[in-house]
């Protein structure tokens, strides 16, 4: 049924068909009272500002602003009304403007969304539980309408306790008191009893029932996103600039929210602290120092203007409330001002800005004069444009223009090194007298003093040649704070290289080791200062002649440097932000230009560093507790030895958020680069910091390894399982533990004292800092708070907790338990399902005073207060929780030493936990609370924990431990005591320390000699049993009994007619293939079908076997028959879907039951395998005689993600047809496509082929290139079924859009070959914009390079590894980023030639003649004995 809207407000009231005429007019009357009551409340809290009005008198530019209405005659308060360029004229767009001020809520917003703090025209500033500002756009302001989407037959759960519950007459009367009722979105009722529920925020309606009636508010607020939240009660910078469609939305001067909107028209009033919305509460909170401009402040002048940097004459209304506040507000904006140690003599400098083609003439516009007004007291700037691009730079467009402003223009066009070296020449002859030289990157913008800054820390440091700024993205994290030098795989080398290495990109930019000026290897090019002397002697040593591009260009430099024994400085006195919309594309030209200078000095370089030459590989999970350690602990050992990680699950696809996802970039990045190291395998070392019953998974070959072997155990039992133990005595070298209690432990069970080793689990203080993460107002947070996360698992004491809160504060209304249980999978998390799980153990006690409290849907008057948050929060919001509560619970019955408890100790914050097991020996009472425990026998399902017990805590045990700290008046001094505990002890740094010096130790023993390979039990994975039995079937040797030239080849794999990209692929190398092996050979193809197939099949084909897909006896016929028919060779097209057995098992059976050599080609090579498929590829690589991917990013992606070495892995790229150079015009001719400019997608459409993202690209880009058509060439995909199905219809219903329904063209019937290349052809621009990251092989792609086409992709990981220098990458899911690639290559031809024509070049060498002559040689390879 389709969804109807309903409407409801002061002049439309809520229509209904239910609802008859004298309900309407009665109702009518009800809401006019109700606004006649609501005068009085309006003229008692608004305080407007009439800003440029509609009779106002202008004379000589100046306008005056008049106040009026409200309570304005008892305000005092200054207001300047000069506008400083244009004028305003009524009912006009207003194009740009810009409006900041100050904040501060009273209390955070428990139940009510819709609160408005700032109002201007119909754009609003408001607040969403707990404390998050969003920005809100009405268009029909101020006559606002609530609208509710009627869902029949729908129940509704309120997903948080602000629910009220009652009975109603009629769904509509429902509908009615859920709109009068502030931050109620959602009401739900059933018809039988009349029962009605109103829900605020969250909510699910997923139970389909025909009792039950739901409506949903159109336009919900934000959901609680604790990660956006500001502090409450103290002063928070809110600034909103609006040009040319966008609005950009500043948090203390970090860009937060971008938006596209409409112009505004004819709108007059800024209104503070109250809102035309009848229905709104008002604001809790006050509002100062508002001011409005008539243009848009830039980045670089929002966080001045929070930082009282910003001159305040340039306004147009500047109102200083003091009646809203009783203190002027704390500077509060990110990236505050470093003081200088002294004011720097001679600060006087001439700044060169590259200006190359495709640099925004805004930003030109703009950059000269920020860079002079900013760069510090008495500091001087001479500013050179060096116009090294294909378009004339005017002089008289830049604002600001002085006789300090020059441009220099050499005679040709120049590259951004080429550029900057003739730039420094030239500005050296022209400025001869200046003392620094600096070069500035034309997208940033400087912060106050950034010159002052840079001059300051050269003149202190007389022995460093260059200081580099510290830059910073727009959402206030570091972009660039020094780099260093360290091994990486580099697809476009496709090896692995020593290169430079962001160190702290994504940090917050106050994370301590950044906030002190350091010597670093190399640093980003944006922006540094040298003395006039050091650029001479750079020049004349060669720097800026290799063409490297402004990447890596400066390591160049800073390379040269070193070898005269200079260094270089990152300063965070100056800092500058960074306002480009798309990272720089990688050329690799120069990156192989950079490699053949410095590649073996570099090498060397590393090799010197390495505190000894073994390789290591640390195998880890993506989730779970385990992860998390495991990352911390290899975060410091890069360059310390040869190393690597390896995972069960791939980043950034983890099972859960609290892992890698909203984590700082460097971090996540550094273990992504380190799982792709394949060249370090096999390795002498390998770690598995993994559960023992994973760890026949991963050596090579499967079930042996002749590596020295090291476990990480840290369960707190009272015994090991019996085969742990042996697979420790026996399988293992050696085993790290977490503490002196489990090595006591162990020895106990037998595993020898000498195989035990300590290593502690660590944490990163820096970032765990309670000094750069703002507190926030909890919901309801009482004067005492704790914090309680767990996992919904066996392993969680959750039971005890909540318990022994509810009973240590029966009659206490002043503290608040806040509870965070994770999920998994993170769809899996329902907050009213976790509620009613605790009512119902409630519930279940035997206690009456625990029966007679409910947490849900209504809390117990009286009962202490219990919070259950609204979703699962990602690492950062947890972090920041953490950091707003007093005491935190860790209730697990078997945690050992971990990071729950280290990152709340590093926040400051004092635990409480059971003093079972290695706790006693780490917790002390300075910092922290032990509740006695008793020891339970362990109930689970997992069978390997059966028989032994774990330490629970008491219910009396943890009442006294929460007695004491709601007793205690030391909690702030605990949590001093626990973060230094933290800092002196568990710091990265000081366990990856440990890490190296253990590992060495076994390097220089005889620990690593003469080792030989021993077998690992496979059995104790969990891994499905037909996957372990095929997997354990007996590999026959390989008979080679090819005697004559003649080849008989078979090959499995799905086939025509079923619609599968597999199926294609077979048939066209085939098709190829044949021809080009010796005369009398014969091919026959085993297509591998669904039962329902086969009579499609039947009496047509030539095919006569076929193995039908889910049936083992077709696999051992085949087998049999490959076997016993004179076949010499066996091709298996391998992805896991298109096989029979557990995810795809049976080719591995397949494969050990052949007895001539096989060929594997792998299509889909996933970094996110689970056990499963891990043992699936392994085991079908080593049952291979050669396995077959189509790049060398894949060969090292079996290596450096799956453990299998390149032995035998051979490259034979994708192929596609020959495509003739047709002239577009004509092809376009052929398909009525005459005068219109294509963009193309084409292929099987599913959810992650991302079309949805360019549609709604489309309304910009054909607003400046009307002639725009985009064709959708294919069809919903067969083996997807209703998801993709619903996926079309969505993508035709957003097609439909008047604005661009004329410029979309679905083609879905079934093209031929012929056809489907003549729409290739006439295509200007191929557009792939998927969604998934790990596709490692798209045939469309390979067919558009093929046909020469300029394609714009995300950077999914073939496109990522074919693409730099032949087309446009843009980011994941992101309509801003593609609509700025597709216009980037519409607006320069010659652009889009230089792509096409390199297109071309690439895929010389892939048409399917020459892939087919590839397999030839490789078939003749493997078929002749030696």
């Amino acid at each position: 049924m389709r969804r109807r809207p309903l409407t409801f407000g002061l002049r439309r009231v809520l229509k209904l068909n239910c609802i008859n005429r004298l309900q309407r007019w009665s109702w009518v009357l009800l809401a006019l009272a109700f606004a006649v009551s609501s005068s009085t409340w309006f003229v008692a809290h608004k305080h407007s500002f009439t800003l440029w009005p509609a009779h106002r008198t202008c004379a000589k530019g100046i306008c005056v602003v008049t106040l009026s209405g409200g309570l304005f005659s008892g305000f005092k308060g200054q207001v300047s009304a000069s506008f400083a360029r244009g004028s305003v004229h009524n009912g006009a767009a207003v194009n740009a403007w810009s409006v900041a001020g100050w904040v501060r809520l009273h209390k955070g917003i428990d139940e009510v969304y819709d609160v408005t703090a700032l109002s201007f025209g119909p754009m609003s500033l408001k607040f969403a539980a707990p404390a998050v500002p969003y920005v809100f756009i009405e268009t029909a302001w101020p006559q606002i309408q609530r609208q509710y989407d009627y869902k029949p037959s729908l129940r509704g759960h309120c997903g948080d306790l602000a629910i009220r519950v009652s009975r109603t007459t009629t769904f509509s009367s429902a509908v009615r008191l859920c709109a009068q009722m502030p931050g109620c979105t959602t009401v739900t009722r059933n018809s039988e009893d009349s029962s009605t529920f109103f829900c605020h925020g969250v909510y699910t309606l997923d139970n389909r029932d025909p009792t039950w009636s739901s409506a949903v508010l159109q336009h919900n607020p934000l959901p609680q996103n604790y990660s956006w939240a500001v502090g409450v009660k103290s002063w928070n910078h809110f600034a909103l600039t609006y040009h040319s469609g966008l609005l950009h939305f500043y948090i203390n001067g970090i860009l937060h929210q971008t938006q596209r909107i409409s112009a505004f028209l004819n709108f007059t009033q800024v209104d503070l602290g109250w809102s035309p919305r009848w229905f709104e509460s008002a604001f809790p909170g006050d509002v100062r120092d508002v001011r409005v401009w008539r243009r848009q402040l830039q980045h670089n002048e929002v966080v001045m203007s929070a930082s009282s940097e910003l001159p305040p004459s340039d306004n147009v209304l500047h109102l200083a409330a003091e009646r809203l506040s009783a203190a002027p507000p704390v500077a509060k904006s990110g990236w505050r001002r470093h003081a200088l140690p002294n004011q720097p003599s001679d600060c006087a400098a001439s700044v060169l800005v590259p200006v190359l083609d495709r640099t925004p003439i805004e930003q030109l516009q703009m950059v000269p004069y920020h860079l002079q007004q900013h760069a510090g007291e008495s500091c001087q700037v001479n500013i050179f444009l060096v116009a090294c691009a294909s378009q004339n730079v005017d002089l008289t467009v830049i604002k600001g223009a002085q006789q300090s402003l020059r441009i220099l223009q050499p005679e040709v066009q120049l590259r951004w090194d080429a550029c900057v070296r003739y730039g420094l020449q030239q500005a050296m002859t022209q400025d001869a007298e200046s003392p620094y030289f600096a070069i500035v990157a034309a997208s940033l913008l400087p912060l106050q003093g950034w010159l002052s800054g840079l001059v300051s820390d050269l003149q202190q440091h007389t022995d460093v040649s260059a200081v580099f700024s510290k830059i910073l993205w727009v959402n206030g994290t570091i972009k660039s704070f020094g780099s260093r030098f360290e091994q990486a795989y580099d697809d476009c080398l496709a090896r692995q290289v020593v290169r430079p290495v962001e160190m702290y990109a994504g940090y917050p930019w106050n994370y301590g080791p950044t906030m002190k000026t350091v010597a670093v290897q190399t640093a980003d090019c944006s922006a540094w200062l040298m003395r006039s002397s050091g650029v001479s002697k750079l020049l004349e040593n060669g720097s800026f002649l290799l063409s490297l591009g402004s990447y890596l260009a400066c390591s160049d430099m800073a390379l040269r440097l070193q070898q005269a024994g200079r260094s270089v400085l990152v300063s965070p006195l100056s800092s500058f932000i960074d306002t480009a919309t798309r990272a720089q594309q990688e050329d690799p030209a120069a990156l192989q230009s950079f490699d053949q200078t410095w590649g073996p000095f570099l090498e060397a370089q590393y090799v010197s560093g390495l505190a000894h030459n073994a390789t290591a590989t640390w195998v880890m999970n993506c989730g779970g507790f385990a992860s998390i350690e495991a990352f911390n602990l290899v975060q410091h050992l890069e360059g310390k030895l040869r190393f690597r990680a390896q995972m069960q699950r791939g980043w950034p696809f983890c099972e859960h958020p609290d892992v890698l996802q909203d984590m700082p970039r460097a971090f996540s990045e550094r273990v992504y680069r380190l799982r792709r190291l394949s060249s370090y395998l096999p390795s002498d070392i390998v770690i598995h910091h993994k559960d023992y019953r994973q760890l026949a998974a991963w050596p090579w070959p499967p079930n042996n390894s002749s590596a020295y072997l090291i476990g990480r155990y840290s369960w707190d039992l009272d015994r090991i399982h019996r085969q742990w133990a042996e697979h420790i005595k026996s399988e293992l070298d050696e085993v790290w533990v977490p503490s002196k209690w489990h090595t006591n432990y162990l020895e106990q069970q037998g595993v020898q004292r000498n195989k035990i080793f300590v290593v502690p689990n660590s944490v990163d203080a820096h970032f765990y800092d309670p000094d750069i993460w703002d507190p926030l107002t909890l919901p309801h947070q009482r004067r005492l708070s704790f914090l309680t996360p767990f996992k919904m698992d066996d392993r969680a004491s959750w039971q005890a907790v909540l318990v022994a809160y509810l009973k240590a504060f029966r009659d206490n209304t002043d503290v608040s338990l806040y509870i965070h249980p994770g999920a998994n999978p993170l769809p899996a998390y329902r907050r009213d399902l976790v509620y009613i799980a605790m009512n119902t153990f409630l519930q279940d006690s035997n206690d009456t005073y625990l029966q007679s409290i409910s947490l849900f849907p209504l809390p117990s008057s009286g009962a202490p207060h219990v919070h259950v948050f609204e979703q699962e929060l990602t690492q950062l919001g947890l972090l920041r929780i953490s950091a707003s509560v007093d005491v935190i619970i860790v209730p697990t019955r078997d945690e050992g030493w971990g990071t729950p408890y280290m990152e709340a100790m590093s926040l400051g914050k004092p635990v409480i936990t059971t003093a079972w097991g290695p706790l006693g020996e780490y917790i002390q009472p300075d910092f922290g609370f032990l509740a006695d425990f008793a020891m339970t026998p362990i109930s689970t399902e997992d069978k390997g924990l059966r028989g032994a017990a774990w330490g629970e805590p008491t219910v009396e045990g943890l009442i006294d431990t929460l007695q004491r700290a709601y007793e205690s008046k030391d909690l702030v001094a605990m949590g001093r005591n626990a973060r230094s505990r933290v800092i002196e002890k568990y710091n990265n740094e000081l366990v990856s320390s440990l890490v190296t010096k253990r590992l060495t130790e076994i390097t220089r023993s005889e620990l690593l000699s003469s080792r030989t390979a021993k077998a690992l039990d496979m059995a104790k994975g969990q891994i499905p049993l037909d996957i372990v039995m095929c997997a354990m079937l007996p590999k026959p040797r390989v008979r080679l009994s090819r005697t004559t030239p003649a080849l008989k080849l078979a090959v499995v794999s799905t086939a025509p007619p079923r619609r599968c990209g597999i199926a294609t692929f077979n048939s066209a190398l085939m098709e190829y293939l044949q021809p080009l092996l010796p005369q009398g050979s014969s091919v026959e193809v085993f297509p591998l079908v669904w039962d329902t197939e086969i009579p499609a099949l039947g009496g047509t084909s030539p095919i006569q076997r076929r193995i039908r897909q889910k049936n083992y006896d077709d696999y051992v016929s085949t087998a049999r028959a490959i076997n016993g028919e004179g076949f010499h060779a066996a091709i298996l097209q391998h992805e896991f879907g298109i096989w029979g057995g557990a995810e795809g098992s049976l080719v591995v059976c397949l494969a050990r039951m052949l007895e001539v050599p096989v060929v594997s080609v792998i299509h889909s090579l996933s970094d996110n395998l689970q056990d499963m498929h891990q043992c699936i590829l392994q085991h079908l690589a080593a049952s291979s005689k050669a396995v077959v991917v189509m790049s060398e990013s894949s060969r090292n992606k079996l290596g450096a993600f799956h453990g299998i070495p390149s032995d035998n892995v051979v490259v034979l790229p994708h192929g596609a047809p020959v495509i003739s150079a047709v002239n577009p015009v004509a092809a376009k001719a052929m398909l009525n496509l005459t005068g219109r400019t294509v963009i193309m997608t084409n292929g099987l459409i599913n959810p992650m082929k991302g079309i949805d993202v360019v549609l709604k690209t489309l309304p910009e880009i054909v607003k400046e290139f009307p002639s725009v058509m985009y064709l959708i060439v294919g069809e919903p995909h067969p083996d997807c079924g209703k998801p993709c199905a619903d996926y079309f219809e969505e993508l035709v219903a957003a097609a439909s859009d008047h604005r661009i329904a004329n410029h979309v063209r679905f083609v879905t019937k079934f093209l031929d070959n012929r056809l489907l290349l003549q729409y290739v052809q006439a295509a200007d621009i191929y557009v792939l914009p998927y969604k998934d990251r790990i596709t490692t092989n798209s045939g469309t792609l390979t067919m558009a390079l093929a046909a020469g086409k300029a394609v714009v992709s995300t950077p999914f990981d073939h496109a990522a590894s074919v693409l730099p220098g032949r087309g446009v990458l843009v980011d994941f899911d992101s309509p801003l980023s593609l609509q700025d690639g597709i216009l980037e290559l519409l607006r320069d031809d010659s652009l889009r030639t230089n792509y096409q024509r390199a297109a071309r070049e690439f895929s010389l060498g892939h048409d399917w003649r020459s892939v087919a002559k590839g397999y030839a040689s490789l078939l003749a390879n493997i078929t002749i004995s030696s």
